[in-house]
């Protein structure tokens, strides 16, 4: 029996959230003597502190003003579809800056030119498992060697569904690198972003491996309501670098707002120590909420669902640190990645790319 849409996403909602009313509340007020920066963000627990630091706390009857509130800024928060999506509204003008990956930034500052890297924002590498490469359990598959060398072949079924061009891609790349295998696009690869299609696509059949991220990756290999349909772990990337999230700002608004973004900083600083002191309950309902604005589809199935503790603590939430600014040798990997593949046609200087920020220069304790 096939898991119907319905189904999954009433048990993917139920799983994912607890908590989006009551002594939470998402958003901004209005006041003249606030500043107004438009953030958009993915799909991804990289914006965990970007949903925490906007989130306004109520303490004995009094409101306590949220870490950029009391940085005097307005947060006007954009949900985008993905990465690519979240750099494309700093390239357009929709918004000032956006949570993104960086091969993403690559080819938004190769386009247009006009928005740079200030910092990283989350670093996978240090936060334990946040990719995985599964197969459906419909398919005895024991390994990544047996993936490659038994069962891809140039059908969709038969392929591993990731956003090609993006970091997913790198990263599965040199997985495949580090295993001894060459990449081959058109026989190994499917593109599709909506990591809501690649996990409701696996867990029915309808293709045979994947790369997901957290939360989903946990939710897709534990879910006891998923029984029969749970997907296998056969690789998390722990033998690669993966590359880390970036902030992007428009280069304009870099130029023209420098003491605003010290504050923006300032503000982000302070919603990690938040998070970080967080609950996995709490976190997960904050992953959800990011999940549901970016991903409409799940909002009705996420309305009036209830989260339990034990199964929040099946999830390993990281543990966030301070912005970083962007390592260069990194940079240079991604990049040359692309040009290898023919996605850019021509390098980007390190200067160009990325500008950095003095808030990350001005505080010694980072």
């Amino acid at each position: 029996m096939k898991l119907t849409r319905r189904k999954f996403l009433k048990v993917l909602g139920t799983a994912s959230v607890a908590g989006l009313t009551g002594n939470m509340a998402f958003g901004s007020e209005n006041s003249s003597n606030l500043t107004e920066l438009k953030v958009a963000y993915p799909p991804t627990m990289a914006a965990l502190p970007l949903a925490k630091g906007v989130q306004q706390k109520f303490f004995l009857g009094e409101d306590k003003p949220s870490p950029f509130l009391d940085q005097g800024i307005e947060l006007t928060l954009i949900p985008s579809k993905g990465s690519s999506d979240a750099a494309r509204l700093v390239s357009g003008g929709r918004a000032d800056c956006s949570i993104t990956g960086l091969s993403s930034s690559l080819y938004a500052i190769q386009g247009t030119g006009n928005l740079a890297i200030s910092s990283t924002v989350f670093d996978p590498n240090e936060s334990g498992r946040h990719f995985g490469l599964v197969t459906s359990n419909l398919y005895e598959i024991s390994s990544v060697a047996d993936l490659i060398e038994n069962w891809l072949d140039s059908s969709a079924k038969k392929s591993i569904i990731l956003s090609l061009r993006r970091d997913d891609h790198y990263a599965t790349d040199q997985l495949l690198k580090h295993e001894g295998y060459e990449s081959d696009d058109s026989t190994y690869y499917v593109d599709q972003e909506d990591l809501i299609s690649r996990l409701y696509g696996l867990l029915n059949g309808n293709f045979i491996s994947t790369v997901l991220t957290e939360p989903l990756l946990t939710l897709s290999i534990k879910n006891p309501v998923f029984q029969g349909y749970q997907a296998n772990l056969i690789d998390d990337y722990g033998s690669v670098t993966l590359p880390p999230f970036v902030l992007v700002f428009n280069r304009k608004f870099t130029e023209e707002n420098p003491e605003l973004i010290e504050r923006f900083y300032r503000g982000w600083d302070k919603s990690i120590e938040e998070t970080n002191a967080s609950s996995n309950l709490e976190l997960l309902s904050l992953t959800t909420k990011i999940i549901s604005e970016t991903l409409p589809s799940l909002r009705n199935a996420i309305e009036n669902t209830e989260l339990t503790e034990e199964f929040a603590n099946l999830f390993e939430i990281p543990n966030f640190s301070p912005p970083k600014p962007l390592d260069e040798e990194v940079f240079s990997s991604v990049l040359d990645w692309t040009i290898s593949k023919g996605y850019l046609k021509e390098k980007i200087a390190f200067e160009k790319a990325y500008v950095g920020s003095s808030a990350l220069s001005a505080d010694e304790s980072r």
